[in-house]
């Protein structure tokens, strides 16, 4: 999401809390409108103050609802997303980083992984450490293949591949296979296409 499409997408969320607190300390009793609102405003607000009991609740309840989704969006849109970095530095010079996307990683890990025979899917996990590269892919895999051989296939070829590829060393090349589809919705084994 663009800079632009982010904020307004805060003034929208900012202008909900504003609406919803503002309805509900009016529905509450809090704030007067016709102390705090000019003409035609107030006229559509003052019903607010006088509400029979189960319109009232249904009023709160509508209130404190959007209030408290509009706060929980506005903290999760305003968090940094930290946790997870989008990118690899491969190397550091004097004219700048080097980086490689994780996705396009994943991507090549899950592609080199796919061209062996037997390996039907590939889901992979990078992580880096002052070690090298760690990779944990998950496969789904044919249930005539021999796993010890497949999975020592995929570790040689993945593992050369990202080096080839960053630059970096591989430390370990983690494999969880299986034999029902990656997928877990989908039940049915559909058969390679090469």
């Amino acid at each position: 999401m663009n800079v632009f499409n982010r904020l307004m997408v805060i003034i929208g969320l900012l202008l909900l809390l504003v609406g919803s607190s503002s309805l509900l300390m009016i529905t509450m009793g809090g704030l007067d409108p016709q102390q705090w609102l000019s003409a035609p405003w107030h006229e559509v607000f003052s019903p607010f103050t006088q509400l029979e009991a189960p319109t009232w609740w249904n009023v709160v309840g509508l209130c404190l609802g959007v209030f408290l989704l509009s706060l929980l969006l506005l903290v999760r849109e305003l968090t940094p997303d930290g946790n997870k970095a989008k990118v690899l530095t491969v190397n550091k010079n004097d004219l700048g980083r080097i980086t490689a996307s994780l996705t396009s990683l994943q991507d090549l890990v899950n592609h080199e992984a796919g061209n062996i025979e037997g390996v039907r899917e590939s889901v992979t996990r990078i992580q880096d450490s002052s070690r090298g590269i760690h990779l944990h892919c998950r496969l789904s895999v044919d249930p005539n293949a021999n796993a010890t051989h497949l999975g020592q296939q995929v570790q040689e070829r993945v593992k050369a591949s990202v080096e080839h590829f960053i630059g970096k060393p591989v430390a370990e090349v983690h494999l969880q296979t299986q034999i029902a589809p990656l997928n877990q919705g989908n039940k049915k084994f559909y058969p390679r296409v090469r």
